[in-house]
């Protein structure tokens, strides 16, 4: 009686634990979602050889002033500055919606029929990384990533 016991409180737990397990995925996905909507301001921009060697660059003052927002309601909208004549001005704006499938970002900008992933995609409370192919550096034949860094401002 005692093993039919504990073979039944074994299964229980073992039952338990793969439950919260697939919760667990579920909820990493809903908090990348809730960690992406925001404003968003640019800070540094870089690049990620296929040998592994990563470079960066600060922004200057100016283009920091750039900013991405993700809204809840799946759209986003990007206004990066430049410098021109001596004045920081906008230079453009562009707009879309959003998604994420599988802690993957994809982005459509307004006008474009196709989605696009993000080749990278890292999101944490305070910072954003979002990458694409590049061409290739460090003497390497493969595609590398260039990306831009992003620090939360609201």
């Amino acid at each position: 009686m005692k093993k039919s016991n504990l073979i039944i409180g074994i299964l229980i737990i073992g039952i338990m634990i793969l439950s919260c397990k697939s919760d667990d995925n579920s909820n990493e996905t809903t908090n990348k979602q809730e960690l992406l909507i925001g404003k968003w301001k640019k800070i540094k921009i870089g690049v990620i050889c296929s040998s592994g060697s990563e470079t960066s660059e600060e922004y200057s003052i100016c283009k920091q002033n750039g900013t991405i927002t993700f809204k809840p309601d799946g759209t986003y909208i990007d206004i990066p500055y430049v410098e021109y004549n001596n004045e920081c001005i906008v230079d453009g704006e562009s707009n879309g919606t959003w998604e994420i499938i599988d802690d993957e970002l994809y982005t459509k900008q307004s006008g474009s029929t196709d989605f696009i992933k993000a080749i990278l995609f890292e999101v944490s409370k305070t910072s954003l990384k979002l990458g694409g192919n590049s061409d290739s550096c460090d003497g390497e034949q493969n595609l590398s990533i260039e990306y831009l860094e992003y620090s939360r401002i609201e």
